[in-house]
């Protein structure tokens, strides 16, 4: 993205932490409209077959979804989301979630996001639609 994007830094950082801090999810890169994610796997993240609860990877990816949406410049909330499970992640030690900002609209951007394991397979591909509140909407600092 050439042009200078105006971030919600305020908004960035609450995000970023209380994510980090409720789930357990560690940002490893967030930059302009791209975030990624890490979740090293505990006992409580597992169903009874073995495999990470659907819920932890969909919160996952769209709370990462949502930070890279904040770093691409936008303020709103998701307003859709699709998954699509590709494999399953019995054994799984850790997920990484790659999201990425793929249309950046005045009002609606469109996010992909991806889940692979620690080997680098695809577990599950997501796509969101992120709604952008218009700035006197805004209510915190920038």
């Amino acid at each position: 993205m050439s042009e200078e994007i105006k971030i919600n830094r305020k908004a960035l950082e609450t995000l970023r932490n209380d994510v980090e801090y409720k789930t357990g999810f560690q940002f490893v890169k967030v930059e302009n409209g791209v975030a990624v994610s890490e979740l090293e796997l505990q006992e409580y993240h597992f169903n009874p077959y073995g495999i990470p609860y659907g819920g932890v990877l969909f919160t996952m990816a769209d709370d990462t979804a949502g930070v890279a949406f904040i770093s691409a410049g936008g303020y709103g909330v998701t307003i859709n989301g699709h998954v699509d499970y590709l494999r399953g992640s019995r054994n799984a030690q850790k997920l990484i979630c790659t999201a990425k900002v793929r249309k950046a609209g005045k009002r609606i951007f469109y996010i992909d996001a991806d889940i692979v394991n620690e080997k680098g397979d695809d577990l599950c591909r997501f796509k969101f639609v992120f709604f952008n509140f218009e700035p006197d909407e805004q209510k915190s600092e920038k």
